[in-house]
């Protein structure tokens, strides 16, 4: 997805990187203010090193073509290929808008 105009299009595209292995996608939507210290090759391995099964969206809060961030809770399904387990991984997203580019700012605690 070139363009992705809305907070959720841009998280499905992240998760269809993340199964396709596409770690050039994810570096270019995460914002770089907060991409110091990531480890790309980890990223890496631990998308080849998963067999994902799928994407549940839990909720949005903004996000919209209009908005300048916007908030996407999501479960993604995986097996570790590594250790065999399946595994839950359970977030809430927010994400920022910067001109027309949306990008991934980084994670916000699960409100219970």
């Amino acid at each position: 997805m070139q363009n992705p105009k809305t907070a959720l299009e841009l998280m499905k595209a992240r998760y269809n990187a993340y199964v396709q292995g596409d770690i050039d996608f994810i570096k270019n939507t995460h914002d770089p203010k907060t991409a110091f210290g990531i480890d790309w090759n980890e990223v890496k391995e631990w998308s080849k090193n998963s067999k994902w099964l799928g994407l549940e969206i839990i909720s949005t809060f903004k996000g919209g073509i209009s908005d300048s961030d916007g908030i996407v809770e999501f479960k993604a399904k995986y097996i570790d290929l590594i250790t065999n387990e399946e595994v839950i991984h359970h977030e809430r997203s927010y994400f920022v808008k910067k001109g027309k580019q949306w990008y991934y700012k980084g994670w916000l605690p699960i409100l219970k």
